[in-house]
């Protein structure tokens, strides 16, 4: 079950959250990982068929797990598929976030050779972008993603991942990109300079040769 394939899909139009798709964070695994978490709206309806979808593919890699390992069941439980946002305060936003991740190098468990990856970043259009910009928090993304499952003993819950494959680029901001409005500034009538842009309500937060099955831990469902 584990060497099954994975099937792909396609999520909704999401605001990025320390988006990590430029190069790898190697800071907990020195392998190096690709991130980010997209942000919704709880309440629309396309986030709310996404997490369905989620749940349902979640619960059915549980129920296989289960099976295939009984004397687990005991006291296991599903986790999450998404969480909610919290501010610097730690309050809620309002938000929930979804994480997609890939694996930015390592070892094939097929073939036993080293790979290393990266998401292949294309723009609204559909173009593919061979030298993409700084993608920052607040950009609007869409990510392709391949869906998978672990269960984690010192906790006794089974996570569902989702494995990033590419991401679409609908809306940019750029990592660093600062505007008006990140500065508590509006706009006003007054002095215009010849090269400005009107105010903006925007946020500002490979080489394959692996298999993707090669991407989740070991037990991976």
């Amino acid at each position: 079950m584990a060497t099954k394939k994975r099937e792909r899909f396609v999520s909704p139009k999401g605001t990025a959250v320390w988006p990590r798709l430029n190069e790898p964070d190697t800071k907990f695994k020195p392998e190096g990982e690709y991130t980010v978490s997209l942000a919704f709206d709880p309440n629309d309806k396309d986030f709310k068929a996404l997490a369905k979808k989620l749940e349902t593919r979640r619960d059915e890699l549980f129920q296989e797990f289960l099976s295939e390992n009984p004397k687990k069941k005991k006291g296991a439980e599903v986790a999450p598929v998404f969480t909610e946002e919290t501010d610097e305060n730690g309050d809620d936003t309002g938000r929930v976030l979804v994480k997609f991740k890939m694996k930015a190098s390592g070892v094939s468990k097929r073939t036993g050779k080293k790979f290393t990856m990266r998401p292949d970043i294309f723009d609204a259009r559909g173009k593919k972008i061979d030298n993409p910009p700084q993608i920052g928090g607040g950009s609007e993304l869409k990510v392709s993603y391949e869906i998978g499952g672990s269960f984690v003993e010192s906790a006794k819950k089974f996570y569902l991942t989702c494995y990033m494959v590419a991401v679409q680029v609908i809306e940019l901001v750029e990592f660093g990109q600062r505007n008006a409005k990140d500065y508590g500034f509006g706009e006003e009538d007054g002095y215009e300079a010849a090269d400005s842009a009107p105010f903006s309500d925007s946020d500002d937060d490979s080489d394959d040769d692996s298999d993707s099955d090669d991407e989740g831990d070991d037990g991976d469902y």
